[in-house]
Parts: C-alpha cells; sequence; structure tokens
C-alpha cells in the first residue's frame, strides 16, 4: 500500500510527564521486530514519521532507521546529545517540540526543560541537521509565542503550530489573527484550513495519505485520532484497504459548521480532532486577499513567502 507518510509509535516509554500527555503508561508497550518488519513488507511511503513516548529511546532505534525511508523523528529534544552519530548518519530530521515559551514549556514538560531543548538546537545547528519547533497553540499562550520565535530565529529555524486537541479551539478572529501572525513570523499553521486561507490546496490527509501504527499494534487513520481503528498489524491487505474505505466514505466527512464552503470536500474541515472548523476564517469568506489589501502589502512578496512555507510544510509533514 503506497502513501505519503506513515506514522509509527515505537513504544510509550518516555523521560518526561508532561500534563497534557494522552500515552498511558500503565505497563510498557513497544513494537517489536517482527512488528515493523510486518509494517515495512505491507506498506511503502514516502516519509515516515517517528513518534512515542520518547522515540529516542527506543532500545532498536538504529534497524528503525535502516529500515524506512526519509525519517522525521518527534522528540521532546532531551537525548539529542546521546544521538547526534545516528541522526547525522542517517540525516534524520528532528521535529523539537515545546510549549509557548520558557514558562509554559517548565510547567508542563519540567523545570529546565527549554534550556535542555534549546542547548540541543545548539548541537543540532552544530551538526548541520535540520530541525524544526513544533509548538501546540491555544487561546492561554498566543501571547507568549513572541519568544518561541525569538529562539527559532535565533537557531535559523522554523516553527509549526498544531491547536491543542485537549482544549477548545480558537475563535474566528482568534485564528485570523493567528494565522496573519504566522505569516508574518515564516512559520506555518499546519493545518489544511490555513493553507486554503494562503490560497493553496489544504486537505486532511488522514486515511487516504497517512496512516499511523500505534504501540499497541492497532493501524488508525491520524496520529490523533486514535479511537478509530482500521486494523491492527498482522492483518491482511485487503481487510486493512476495506476498511479504510469505510472511514473515508462513512466517517470522515466534512462537518455541518462546513456545510456550503466550497473546500469542505477536500479540507473535510481540517482537523476534525482539535475543531478547528469551529472557527475557521473561510466561513465568513476571509482570506490572505483580504489580509494583503487590508494591510497594503506587496501581495507578490507575501505570495513568494507563502510558496516557501508551503514547500517547507509538504518536506516535513502531510496536512
Amino acid at each position: 500500500m503506497e502513501l505519503k507518510e506513515l506514522v509509527i509509535y515505537l513504544s510509550n516509554e518516555c523521560n518526561l510527564r508532561c500534563k497534557h500527555c494522552f500515552i498511558s503508561r500503565e505497563k510498557k508497550q513497544f513494537l517489536t521486530l517482527a512488528d515493523l518488519e510486518w509494517i515495512r513488507e505491507t506498506f511503502k511511503s514516502k516519509k515516515t514519521i517517528l513518534l512515542g513516548g520518547e522515540p529516542l529511546l527506543y532500545e532498536h532505534l538504529e534497524t528503525v532507521f535502516k529500515m524506512f525511508p526519509n525519517i522525521q523523528i518527534s522528540t521532546n529534544g532531551l537525548l539529542i546529545d546521546k544521538n547526534l552519530r545516528l541522526l547525522k548518519k542517517y540525516n534524520v530530521v528532528s521535529q523539537l517540540s515545546i510549549e509557548g515559551g520558557e514558562k509554559e514549556t517548565d510547567s508542563i514538560r519540567g523545570l529546565g526543560v527549554w534550556d535542555k531543548v534549546m542547548e540541543s538546537a545548539k548541537l543540532l545547528q552544530r551538526y548541520k541537521l535540520e530541525f524544526y519547533f513544533r509548538v501546540g497553540y491555544h487561546f492561554g499562550n498566543l501571547k507568549m509565542l513572541d519568544e518561541v520565535f525569538d529562539a527559532a530565529k535565533k537557531f535559523k529555524a522554523r516553527v509549526v503550530l498544531f491547536p491543542r486537541i485537549d482544549l477548545p479551539p480558537l475563535s474566528t478572529k482568534l485564528q485570523e489573527e493567528l494565522f496573519e501572525y504566522a505569516l508574518n513570523m515564516n512559520s506555518v499553521v499546519a493545518q489544511p484550513h490555513f493553507f486554503r486561507y494562503c490560497g493553496k490546496e489544504g486537505r486532511c490527509g488522514a486515511g487516504s495519505e497517512r496512516l499511523n501504527i500505534f504501540y499497541d499494534k492497532r493501524i488508525t487513520p491520524c496520529n490523533l485520532d486514535l479511537d478509530y481503528t482500521i486494523g491492527r498489524i498482522g492483518d491482511d491487505e485487503e481487510s486493512i484497504k476495506r476498511n479504510i474505505k469505510i472511514y473515508l466514505e462513512e466517517y470522515k466527512v466534512p462537518p455541518v459548521e462546513c456545510t456550503g464552503c466550497r473546500y469542505s470536500s477536500s479540507c473535510r474541515g481540517s482537523c476534525y480532532v482539535a475543531r478547528s472548523y469551529l472557527g475557521c476564517p473561510l466561513r465568513l469568506n476571509h482570506s490572505l486577499k483580504d489580509y494583503i489589501v487590508t494591510n497594503r502589502l506587496d501581495a507578490e512578496k507575501v505570495h513568494k513567502q507563502v510558496d516557501v512555507n508551503t514547500d517547507f510544510i509538504k518536506s516535513v509533514i502531510v496536512c
């Protein structure tokens, strides 16, 4: 089965206890080498994202790097120094997960974590390894994001913003302000409706272009939607394909709030897990064009920057 992106949760083992984490640690769970071999034989992906727990703790990490193409690893950043050799050898892209600045990062992830992640960023920069910062946004941390972007400028790194799925979505006004802020800061909001707002193709790839393999052997359409199961490691390919078809045709439908939107059939309400469709600016027909006109910006320059950001996000994640 050919995919654009395959997401793999290697295990639930982690060296942090983040307050917003949804991973259960009642007992240690992990994918075996036999599981990984089945995954490789069953799916052919252009891009592989490794999650955990903390994926850098996985016992057979180098084996995983050898088995799958175009590896990107979503890490809390605390074990970069111990894994530099492997990351360099296999040219792995690192997604460093932080919160909205030092205060929120240390509050949620643990005292001193922000500084440790910044040290890891220095190492990655020194070894010329590609990395970017991944930040969960919500109403309460929007005013803190300047600190994140100051850090990103220091390292000449990009910032990818994701909605916190455990908190209420932003209002339409705040979503639009965040979109404009991201454009000003040369960053992206990793949501289909952000790209539609920018005049680019934006779609949810869950189930059609992306699949997720969880460490308990479940196959789900999205790494955030772990309730809908389309199969398990070891299932036959035809069964998985049938379940994907059912998911796409009967379950993954645009929410009622998107009725009448010309992008609803492809965008599918952006991230339905985060309910970000509830404040989508496209519902009011607001777009990048309005932003350019209102702020008297150079349209050519803005669109060139959007092109650069779009190319970047395509290289790191589907949606």
